[in-house]
């Protein structure tokens, strides 16, 4: 494994033990003591910073200065210290490594992923009460898995480990960055420096980088990025064959502004398996099914070769891409109901496709409603028995409850895309970075008034303006965006028996936590132009799949080759 970390505290009869399992996964010694010893991968940097701290990942300033303690900088890093009995462990906000961490016995091991702590751990229990609330909201992550036990270090946030108890910080909040109006062409060029200065530091340490780009504004823009800052890099486009999945005119398009290769792949209906077992056993319900041939498609392309993986994710999230009429309301309470309030109805009104009463009509029905906190629920196919319960809690909490809607939804957007990061299995033990999720970048991101996100009547109005001197038009200007229900609904209709085996005669249904006569009464009618539902049944089959890999203890049945034939 070349980018895994594990490490032991306090207990000096796991130290044999976590030995082993690095040496077995190619993991090499980071520091050791008497009673604590961490491992990493060859492949991720080490720094010494002059606090005494030990980082593992990318760690970079902000200033150009010596960067003297974790805090001062940013990246994608697990910054470790070791001062007498006290432990501690911080993880870099936003995209920071992943780490997962479990008392055992007298002591603490942690890890960045489950297979690094199956020699530690006999076998693994399924938290039903995580299962229950990873159904009710999908995508809401906290700190809780649905491994009993095991706990994740989120990002942005501290554990402090004193041989005894263990207790969690928050070092970093995106309340701390929402900052006061200013002149919209200012937003524009300090989102592109920051966007700039952040895929500079990013891709100077990485000679060979491929960049997914789908053709969307988000992955343009961080061609665009790469190209400025003069790296070298490659792309790749993968393409469905409806048309609603087919974006290589766009994405052309910027290769050949950006020249740099493309490669294309096209896959179907017939790359997805929506049955099988994970490849591999994850803290949570990982891998999305959809995305296998994806996965499967770019491993055939590069196989072994380690590339640097740059993408556009979490742009959407990032530049305020906000289908609601919350930025109107903003705009009413900073400036009153007059002409700024009416040109950002106006934009809103044309960036949703919506007239100008509509969005008047929409607008006093939310100013009525009042603010709606917390996670979104979706209830559908689910028994009616977990429907009241309470999503877990979350350091971001804190402070949702003095924000305006249009914040809330900008940090919650954030917030869920983040989940997506260790999802696809092309990315597993890769080097993947999201330039657009980097902690200068968010920051600046949050500091924009919402209604300037949608100047002029287009969404992400400020990260277009940014680059539209560096992208094609039909790029910057494009408003549409690349869909996979052509794809996904094949998928779907091809593979229904196997997902009624699947949902109806599985552990999800047999804990209670399904409404099989939906599901069943779903499953037995034919597909009518928008709907989607089936999308809902693809996303628990995936949860279903992991809890039986769980319970397996490792990724069992057939493989995707197998059952092809």
């Amino acid at each position: 494994m070349k980018r895994g970390v594990v490490a032991s505290f306090g207990e000096v009869g796991h130290l044999p033990g976590i030995a082993h399992c690095a040496k077995r996964h190619g993991l090499k010694p980071v520091v050791a003591g008497v009673d604590y010893a961490i491992f990493a991968g060859d492949a991720l940097p080490r720094h010494t910073t002059p606090d005494g701290k030990i980082s593992v990942g990318d760690i970079h300033s902000r200033s150009g200065a010596i960067v003297r303690s974790p805090h001062e900088g940013w990246g994608n890093y697990l910054a470790f210290g070791c001062r007498g009995a006290m432990r501690t462990i911080d993880r870099a906000p936003l995209t920071g490594m992943p780490l997962y961490w479990m008392r055992h016995g007298a002591g603490m091991v942690c890890a960045s992923h489950l297979d690094l702590l199956t020699d530690l751990v006999a076998k693994f229990a399924i938290d039903w009460d995580f299962v229950a609330h990873a159904l009710l909201f999908m995508n809401w992550r906290t700190g809780r898995t649905g491994i009993s036990g095991l706990s994740e270090l989120l990002p942005g946030t501290g554990l402090q480990f004193d041989g005894g108890r263990t207790s969690l910080r928050t070092n970093w909040s995106p309340w701390d960055h929402i900052a006061i109006d200013r002149d919209v062409s200012t937003h524009v060029r300090a989102l592109k420096q920051s966007i700039l200065r952040s895929v500079a530091a990013s891709s100077a340490s990485r000679p060979e980088i491929v960049v997914e780009l789908s053709g969307g504004l988000d992955s343009s823009i961080v061609a665009a990025s790469l190209k400025l800052v003069g790296a070298s890099f490659s792309a790749i486009t993968f393409a469905t064959p409806g048309a609603d999945g087919d974006e290589r005119h766009f994405a052309r398009a910027v290769a050949a502004r950006c020249e740099i290769e493309l490669v294309e792949i096209q896959h179907g209906d017939e790359e997805i398996d929506l049955i099988a077992p994970p490849e591999r056993l994850s803290p949570r319900p990982g891998a999305y099914s959809v995305l296998g041939g994806v996965d499967r498609a770019f491993s055939v392309v590069f196989g072994s070769r380690d590339r640097a993986i740059f993408g556009g994710i979490g742009g959407d999230s990032v530049f305020g891409l906000d289908g609601s009429v919350a930025p109107i309301l903003d705009a009413c309470a900073t400036f009153g109901f007059g002409r700024r309030a009416l040109a950002t109805l106006r934009d809103v009104a044309r960036a949703g496709d919506a007239t100008i009463w509509q969005a008047l009509r929409l607008s006093a029905r939310a100013r009525r409603a009042g603010r709606r906190l917390g996670a979104r629920r979706d209830a559908t196919f689910l028994a009616h028995h977990i429907m009241s319960q309470q999503h877990f809690s979350h350091p971001w909490d804190e402070g949702e409850e003095a924000a305006s809607q249009a914040r809330i939804n900008h940090v919650q957007a954030i917030r869920y895309i983040l989940d997506f990061l260790d999802r696809p299995s092309r990315w597993h033990d890769a080097d993947v970075v999201a330039p657009l999720l980097s902690q200068p970048v968010v920051e600046q991101c949050l500091s924009i008034p919402s209604w300037s996100w949608f100047a002029g009547g287009r969404d992400r109005a400020i990260a277009r303006a940014a680059f539209a001197a560096n992208l094609p038009a039909e790029v910057a200007w494009r408003r549409g965006k690349g869909r996979l229900e052509s794809m996904c609904a094949a998928a779907y209709l091809r593979q229904r028996p196997l997902l009624r085996d699947l949902l109806l005669g599985g552990r999800l249904a047999e804990q209670g936590l399904l409404d099989v006569a939906a599901i069943e009464s779903y499953l037995n009618r034919d597909l009518v132009e928008g709907d989607f539902d089936y999308f809902r049944l693809i996303e628990i089959g995936d949860i279903e799949r992991w809890v039986r890999a769980v319970e397996a203890g490792v990724s069992r049945g057939p493989s995707f080759a197998q059952r092809r034939y």
